[in-house]
């Protein structure tokens, strides 16, 4: 059954951030199945997807160990003009999500909608968890509204269950394989010069200070520089300038690109070492499944709780972000380009892995909540 469906997201779609292109996949996937897909979303000016419906102003905030954008106040009237332009079999909630925007939605929601709550959150502290706890409360009455709820990892189900005291079903990020494996077919790496990609916010949390440490680490001990060896760095954000200063004293080459969008595939495809050295708050990381698919020869992931998650838990991909992830980040990449038989198998136990994260597989998840959420809404009236 063809449904209208409305993602409901308090931030812009202008980022491709990792909840952005959590909706924006598996809603493409949707359309694809012959569901008529909205976007109810904050200011957004240049959406990469149709049916975009921009609704509230945003201001930039610092949380979690990010900058993030949260909407100010929408005037309900406005809400339900929204929403009575189209009749929606369900609305789907990108949690934790703001009282002045997503929880007034969900106030103004039809009682015939079937509602969908997301959670994405892994809280870096004890500020954002008791924050998130604080924001819990306020959004009680309108998440009453929500009939089914899902969580991206284990880790953000915990933070729903403490922030709002909901238990959901672990639904994993989508990922596109298919779009990813097609850099991978045309990728061409050079043995003789291997290459170490880093992509991701040049914010602390995502480390990569930590691979400029490892990278200092390996030269001052004779691992590196290796013949050939070079490092990409692609994101930007505040650390930009400290970056680019501690990688002008290394004798390894690193180029800084900054953010990437179209070419992200390709680029992680080129990598011989694909390294993720997040410290905490993350809830999945997206980019890793996404390093996989597009076939870098060994993605490494800092050992935080989401990061440990999305690997299963591998202690061959995982390294440790503690006082010592010099030395050991060092030695994981040096194995990664030195032993060509551990390398390999390393890689073909991740390949393994995106039968699950595989946006066809995802979506089929999502329906099964979606038809258990209008078969609650059925019921109860």
């Amino acid at each position: 059954m063809a449904l209208t469906i409305g993602f409901v997201f308090d931030d812009t779609l202008d980022a491709l951030d990792g909840v952005q292109q959590h909706i924006i996949t598996i809603g493409t996937e949707l359309v694809r199945r012959g569901h008529d897909v909205h976007y109810l979303v904050g200011e957004t000016h240049h959406s990469p997807v149709p049916q975009t419906v921009s609704l509230a102003r945003n201001v930039m905030v610092s949380f979690n160990g990010n900058r993030m954008r949260i909407p100010l106040p929408v005037r309900k009237r406005e809400i339900r003009a929204a929403l009575a332009h189209n009749n929606y079999d369900i609305l789907h909630i990108q949690a934790p999500y703001s009282p002045l925007f997503g929880g007034r939605v969900l106030e103004c929601a039809p009682q015939s909608t079937g509602v969908v709550a997301t959670y994405h959150i892994a809280p870096i502290d004890r500020r954002a968890r008791y924050g998130g706890r604080a924001l819990g409360l306020v959004n009680a009455h309108s998440h009453r509204r929500v009939d089914e709820v899902i969580a991206v990892s284990q880790v953000a189900a915990q933070y729903a269950q403490f922030t709002a005291h909901t238990h959901g079903t672990i639904i994993a990020n989508p990922v596109n394989v298919e779009k990813f494996a097609t850099a991978a077919h045309r990728a061409t790496r050079d043995a003789a010069h291997p290459h170490i990609v880093f992509l991701g916010r040049l914010v602390p949390r995502k480390g990569a200070q930590l691979l400029l440490d490892a990278l200092d680490y390996g030269e001052r001990h004779g691992m590196f520089p290796m013949p050939g060896l070079h490092v990409t760095i692609a994101g930007d954000g505040p650390l930009m300038d400290d970056c680019v200063q501690r990688a002008a004293q290394l004798r390894t080459p690193v180029q800084f690109v900054g953010t990437v969008d179209e070419g992200k595939a390709d680029l992680l495809a080129s990598a011989d070492v694909a390294v993720f050295p997040a410290i905490g708050g993350e809830t999945f990381g997206i980019v890793l499944p996404e390093a996989i698919a597009s076939g870098a020869g060994v993605t490494l992931a800092g050992d935080n709780p989401g990061y440990r998650w999305t690997m299963r838990g591998d202690e061959d991909a995982l390294f440790s972000v503690g006082p010592d992830h010099a030395r050991v980040l060092a030695e994981r990449i040096t194995r990664a380009l030195t032993d060509a038989p551990w390398a390999q198998r390393l890689h073909a136990r991740e390949e393994a892995l995106l039968d699950r994260y595989n946006v066809q597989a995802v979506t089929d998840e999502v329906e099964q909540v979606y038809a258990r959420a209008i078969a609650d809404r059925r019921a109860r009236a």
